[in-house]
């Protein structure tokens, strides 16, 4: 079962995927570039041991893969696998995907695990989700101890041959202040409130977005509308900071390519959109609509509300959480018989809901990935990938040094300047030596500096021309 998810991750990496604006390859899912290399077993009990970080592995078709994992009473865990299919791969939309559970050693599994699969005929695209160890949760998984995390690759014999490359990643929450009596009850979820998707958010002025091949390298977008370009056959990463009390709200919309006749073939599982939480997982199963080229096309995604309680609701729903929420949006590669190059795309990016104050966490929740910053804000204003951010800090720290080093010359300058004017002035107001004295002028009985030669003395004793005594 897919879980219905609200949780960040920002990742310092390589820079996001360069706009769509050409034909040409569709570019792979982009890995971390700190990522540890792993080599998960068919077996549990030499499983190599992860800690919360990223790691890469791969996986065959039909492969189980264990890893040992060592959680604490008081920390929830995440831990979520992607799968990447070499793009243009084919995949069969039934029965295709991964299984993605979490269990103790003695082999009695815990609540968190989940199967994420392909919704699109024959579009191999990335799929993500995790598995979950909740602590307050209705879940026999709550002692501290070692666990084994895993990942199955399901498929038809007539699937993709080839390995896949897997990204894990695993997350620790701190728990509250307070331990489980601090723990909040389930949100009643009867209030009448309407669960059905609003509408698109509308204007005239779009941004410009750059979106990524990856979660690592996802452009980021804030609300409003936003432009971008893709690839028949790519999948496009961007990601919306929500924050304790919103939700996101967004809309799709691939644009036509114009008629091709009277009676344009449909492109079913055209577009679509895949909505995650800032810990991968997946929000509900992939959006995907019909395509036909003499009209446009939209897929949306409403997530729930990022209401720590809501972990507790008996609803399917996932912890959520503030931070970064993703959107992938796949262009089914059937689309290149309308578009040569690359499709545009409109993204009408909303968050609704007031921003409020979070849980008490016990430790760091956004040093773990766990939460909502003005930084975070303000990339999502600028559109920048996390490498983006990360080299604009770079460039800003640097500028800042470069400032803080002119002025110290700049003083250094002002300082020697300053010294050297004085320095004639004092030589103009200062009281000749007297003749005579040490320093007096020359021919004044004084030294200048400069001793005068003597004449050559002849052998003394002896006058000019006098020859010497008979010896």
């Amino acid at each position: 079962m897919t879980a219905t998810l609200c949780l960040p991750a920002v990742l310092p990496g390589r820079a996001a995927a360069a706009p769509s604006d050409g034909s040409g390859d569709i570019p792979a899912y982009r890995q971390a570039d700190d990522a540890k290399k792993i080599k998960g077993t068919a077996g549990s009990g030499d499983a190599p041991e992860i800690e919360p970080a990223t790691y890469t592995d791969s996986i065959g078709r039909g492969e189980k893969r264990y890893y040992r994992v060592e959680l604490d009473a008081k920390s929830s865990a995440f831990i979520s696998a992607v799968a990447a299919p070499r793009p243009g791969a084919r995949v069969k939309d039934v029965g295709e995907g991964l299984k993605i559970g979490l269990e103790n050693v003695d082999g009695s599994a815990c609540n968190g695990a989940t199967q994420p699969r392909f919704s699109a005929e024959g579009a191999a695209y990335p799929i993500a989700d995790y598995a979950t160890r909740i602590i307050g949760a209705n879940d026999q998984c709550q002692k501290a101890g070692p666990y084994l995390f895993s990942v199955e690759r399901e498929g038809p014999a007539t699937s993709d041959p080839a390995r896949w490359p897997l990204e894990i990643r695993f997350m620790a929450e701190p728990g509250l202040k307070g331990g489980p009596d601090a723990l909040p009850s389930a949100p009643d979820t009867g209030t009448g409130r309407s669960e059905e998707t609003p509408q698109p958010v509308t204007g005239d002025e779009k941004k410009r977005a750059h979106g990524g091949s990856g979660f690592n390298d996802a452009g980021a977008v804030s609300k409003g509308l936003w432009k971008d370009r893709v690839r028949p056959g790519e999948t496009r990463f961007y990601r919306v900071p929500v924050d304790w009390g919103q939700r996101l709200n967004a809309a799709v919309e691939l644009g036509s390519s114009g008629s091709p006749g009277e009676y344009p073939p449909t492109i079913y599982d055209g577009l679509g959109v895949t909505a995650y939480n800032p810990a991968r997982g997946q929000f509900d199963e992939d959006r995907f609509v019909p395509y036909t080229p003499d009209k446009s096309a939209q897929a949306a995604v409403y997530t729930q509300p990022v209401d720590y309680g809501r972990r507790f609701a008996y609803s399917g729903n996932t912890p959520c959480v503030a931070g970064w929420h993703y959107l992938a949006v796949t262009v089914s590669p059937q689309l290149s018989r309308y578009f040569k190059s690359t499709a545009p795309l409109t993204l009408r990016v909303d968050v609704t809901g007031k921003a409020q104050d979070g849980p008490r966490y016990a430790g760091d929740a956004r040093a773990a990935g766990f939460g909502v910053g003005e930084d975070d804000k303000e990339q999502a204003e600028k559109g920048q990938s996390a490498a983006d951010a990360q080299r604009s800090g770079t460039f800003r720290l640097v500028a800042y040094a470069g400032i803080g080093t002119g002025a110290v010359l700049i003083l250094l300058l002002a300082v020697w300047t300053l010294a050297a004017r004085r320095r004639p002035a004092a030589g103009a107001g200062a009281v000749p030596p007297a003749p005579g004295a040490p320093g007096g002028f020359p021919g004044q009985g004084g030294h200048s500096g400069t001793v005068p030669l003597r004449p050559r003395q002849q052998d003394q004793g002896h006058a000019p021309g006098q020859g010497q005594g008979p010896g």
